[in-house]
């Protein structure tokens, strides 16, 4: 989690010292597939330790980016992102993230001085919020847990027409969550760690 704090005071000092007189702001709207990894839900009842399948799987993602690329330092870029997915039937979860991005242009030509072919990375977390109402693994519960979360991406955009891009990108979001649930008719605190894989498709207007 250092690292994730790090990054979001790394991305606020940028955005104070790199001001530029103008920038290329960007909207993006993404879809696609998120496979959240296997894992375990940890738990203790009776003074025991015991572990369960969480049972995770694959899911339609969907998301908005909002940022903007600076044009004194045209290859560093600055983005908020808020997206949904299911890690289980009855698990979804909302990232709410900060990014610091960077892109490199192909391709240029005095239409795209920036390049029509971009390939771009982003580094970031934030606030992910993830309500379970049904079942954990094999536990009955209903609960909502805010965490802290990681999230990075890597990914190419090709910019076919005027203002307008197209990009893939696949994304990796870590978040360890807790919630209360209900084994043997009692109550206690679940442990899990959601990893998951996003491999996205979006489209991207520049302004």
């Amino acid at each position: 989690m250092r690292a994730v704090v790090l990054v979001l005071f790394s991305a606020l000092a940028v955005a104070a010292v790199a001001r530029p007189a103008a920038a290329e702001w960007f909207a993006d709207a993404y879809l696609g597939a998120a496979i959240t990894h296997q894992d375990d839900i940890t738990f203790t009842t009776f003074n025991v330790e015991r572990t369960q399948d969480a049972n995770f799987r694959s899911s339609a993602v969907y998301g908005l980016r909002l940022g903007r690329w600076f044009d004194d330092l045209s290859w560093l870029g600055l983005a908020v992102d808020g997206s949904y997915f299911r890690a289980t039937k009855d698990l979804q979860v909302f990232p709410l993230t900060a990014l610091v991005m960077v892109r490199y242009g192909f391709l240029r030509d005095d239409e795209f001085k920036d390049g029509r072919l971009q390939p771009y990375a982003a580094l970031g977390g934030g606030v992910f919020i993830s309500n379970v109402d049904g079942t954990l693994g094999f536990l009955k519960a209903s609960d909502t847990s805010v965490d802290i979360g990681l999230d990075t991406r890597v990914g190419v955009a090709y910019r076919f027409e005027g203002n307008w891009a197209a990009f893939l990108e696949y994304r990796f979001t870590h978040v360890s969550p807790s919630y209360d649930v209900k084994p043997f008719g009692g109550r206690t605190s679940a442990d899990t760690t959601l990893n998951t894989s996003h491999f996205l498709l979006g489209l991207s207007y520049r302004f």
